[in-house]
């Protein structure tokens, strides 16, 4: 009798362990979902003026990268022109430029995320 209620509360343990790890697996993928969309909210809710401040701060090669994706190829400029070039860029194409390199980040990192 004792060995029966002792398989009973095993078999309900492992029954019980069963439906719960499903949906601890879909809380952890919401919970990262929602991260992903909070950081996005937050660089939605930056300035423009914010947006090309952080473009101004970023290093030579990124900054190209960025105005490339924002439609301005500068890759065949001598460095002079390109620095000449993106000073006198104005706030609304920093931002873009900016915003263009974030949205690429986000989706490669997804992208990555997705790899694993």
């Amino acid at each position: 009798m004792n060995t029966k209620i002792q398989a009973l509360v095993v078999l309900a343990g492992i029954s019980l362990g069963l439906a719960i790890a499903p949906a601890m697996a879909q809380s952890s993928d919401s919970d990262k979902m929602s991260k992903m969309d909070k950081m996005k909210s937050g660089d939605e809710m930056m300035t423009k003026d914010q947006k090309a401040a952080m473009f101004d701060k970023m290093s030579d090669a990124d900054k190209m990268s960025a105005t490339k994706m924002a439609g301005h190829d500068m890759s065949k400029m001598s460095a002079q022109d390109r620095m000449a070039m993106t000073s006198k860029m104005s706030v609304e194409d920093k931002a873009m430029a900016y915003d263009k390199m974030m949205a690429s980040k986000m989706e490669k990192d997804k992208m990555d995320k997705m790899k694993k």
